[in-house]
């Protein structure tokens, strides 16, 4: 349709994706005749749209009944658009404006991306814990390659070579707590109230793991987080943030999540089925994945994009031998 390469639209939310990305898209609630390519804008992406809001928004049982509601009110009548949004909103109870608006009457497109995941751990401030947490950290370092390469050739510093002249600061290294710093914090910790005290023991004693999620809204459609979390010692969980979370920064949003001690995270991802027509699943993972690709063996001379297969009328055609050409000498 003028111009433009046809598409093979299917039946699942992945298949409206290409579509939610081109520039041809115009919003679903636009004149017939201005629209560019009328079966996936007319057609498929408002069945992915309520697919959607049926299976993540509001669930099947809360749709249905919404859904029921909204045919017995209009039985034998001429409903409009807005009669259906307002219907379905009236009828679950949820507000939905987000949605309608977002997918019927914008171009907007589905892509959550998980910039990064920050660890908290909770600083005591008693100088004999601070510190030898920061003697771990700074020991799990990776080695310096001209130092590994010393060791492994048998090469011995000065100081090893030289052990009678070792003195204080050879002993100890900037993670050695003195009396000072025991001091400083031993005043700091008396002049607390006691409720104050217990409140700092008992989040002291918990050891739970703290998790940061920064997710950034790059399509600019709001849509609830799907989110898998894998953890450390094989356990998995599943996540539903709701649209909401995304009420007070439509671009960026944070999200504290708290786990046990033995829940220690090692991997994340983001609408890990595809159940909201996410445009780009790169993003989707924490860390990064190598993410598949292909190259053809036989160059096209002409891409017009996928065309639409007849896959019944296809596999009428008789198998043929290839034709052999012969180079003229």
């Amino acid at each position: 349709m003028n111009g433009t390469p046809d598409l093979p639209w299917g039946r699942e939310p992945s298949d409206v994706i290409e579509y939610m990305k081109s520039n041809v898209q115009v919003p679903i609630m636009t004149q017939s005749d201005s629209v560019l390519q009328l079966d996936p804008n007319a057609y498929i992406k408002p069945a992915v749209a309520l697919n959607i809001l049926r299976e993540v928004v509001l669930g099947r049982e809360l749709f249905d009944f919404a859904f029921q509601e909204y045919s017995h009110r209009w039985m034998n009548k001429r409903p409009t658009p807005s009669d259906f949004f307002r219907t379905m909103e009236e009828a679950s109870g949820v507000d939905l404006d987000w949605f309608f608006r977002g997918w019927f009457y914008t171009t907007d497109h589905v892509d959550i991306s998980l910039d990064r995941i920050y660890k908290l751990r909770l600083d005591t401030n008693n100088p004999d814990i601070d510190f030898e947490r920061r003697r771990q950290d700074y020991q799990a370092k990776p080695m310096p390659y001209s130092v590994e390469r010393n060791q492994q050739s048998g090469q011995k510093t000065w100081v090893e070579l030289n052990s009678d002249n070792l003195d204080y600061h050879d002993q100890h290294d900037q993670f050695s707590v003195t009396n000072k710093e025991r001091n400083k914090y031993n005043k700091k910790h008396a002049e607390l109230d006691p409720w104050e005290q217990q409140v700092l023991a008992r989040a002291l004693k918990e050891d739970k793991n703290y998790y940061v999620f920064n997710f950034a809204n790059l399509g600019g459609l709001v849509m609830p987080i799907l989110l898998d979390l894998t953890f450390e010692n094989g356990n998995t969980e599943s996540l539903v943030l709701p649209a909401e979370i995304w009420r007070r920064s439509p671009s960026h949003v944070s999200k504290l999540i708290v786990t046990d001690k033995d829940n220690i995270l090692v991997s994340a991802v983001v609408d890990r089925r595809g159940e909201t027509a996410d445009v780009d699943i790169e993003n989707n993972y924490y860390p990064r994945q190598i993410i598949p690709s292909r190259i053809e063996a036989f160059k096209e001379e002409e891409r017009k994009g996928n065309k639409y297969r007849d896959i019944m009328h296809d596999n009428k055609e008789a198998l043929k031998e290839p034709e052999i050409k012969v180079k003229k000498k």
